[in-house]
């Protein structure tokens, strides 16, 4: 399948028969870091009263498509950070490039700091959640899902800076945190022990009264 003949097909697809007349490829298939089992994330933006959503599997493929109110294009909000750095399929009056520059205007600012109140009951939460894990029962389980998941965003958010998904996050704690990172791998391995969870916590939100 040559990748770009399959995309200008879907391309044309969403141009007749879904009124848009702006698309974009983001994620993975935009920056170069895609593997072969990627997702193909898709923007599509047009004549609609509301976003909708297409995913589906064709010539082995996953397709990821969300189609917004052309009228986003006009008002780039965070909400839409997750499309920073794509690549423009096809674009009408330049409007999928000046949209871009607003998200990247707006990452550049950074996000509203968390209160410090906030900042202090998720570190409580992280603590607290340590313990509920260790009861290995369905709901601890549960809660050490919730927590792992959790402590990735909350790194960031902690510190003030955005979460932009776990694939790009992990990759910048690779490059810029090793330590932290290596907390991470240890502790999302399968079967990993509660001290390594433990540990990660403790990495993300510091020690007991920070």
């Amino acid at each position: 399948m040559q990748i770009d003949h399959f995309l200008d097909r879907i391309a044309r697809e969403l141009l007749a028969g879904d009124g848009v007349h702006t698309i974009l490829l983001y994620g993975s298939r935009a920056d170069g870091s895609a593997r072969a089992d990627s997702d193909y994330d898709i923007a599509a933006f047009g004549a609609v009263a509301q976003p909708r959503r297409i995913a589906k599997l064709e010539a082995a493929a996953y397709l990821d498509i969300f189609v917004y109110p052309e009228a986003v294009l006009l008002a780039p909000g965070e909400d839409y950070l997750k499309l920073r750095g794509s690549r423009v399929l096809v674009q009408r009056d330049a409007q999928a490039d000046a949209f871009l520059r607003g998200l990247d205007e707006i990452h550049r600012a950074g996000p509203v700091p968390l209160a410090g109140d906030e900042i202090a009951a998720r570190r409580v939460w992280a603590r607290k959640m340590t313990g509920r894990i260790a009861r290995a029962d369905p709901e601890g389980n549960y809660r050490r899902a919730w927590l792992l998941q959790a402590l990735l965003e909350d790194y960031f958010h902690i510190r003030g800076a955005w979460y932009e998904g776990p694939k790009k996050s992990l990759r910048w704690l690779e490059q810029f945190e090793p330590v932290t990172y290596r907390a991470f791998c240890s502790a999302l391995e399968p079967g990993a022990g509660n001290d390594a969870i433990a540990a990660l916590v403790e990495r993300v939100v510091g020690p007991e009264g920070a």
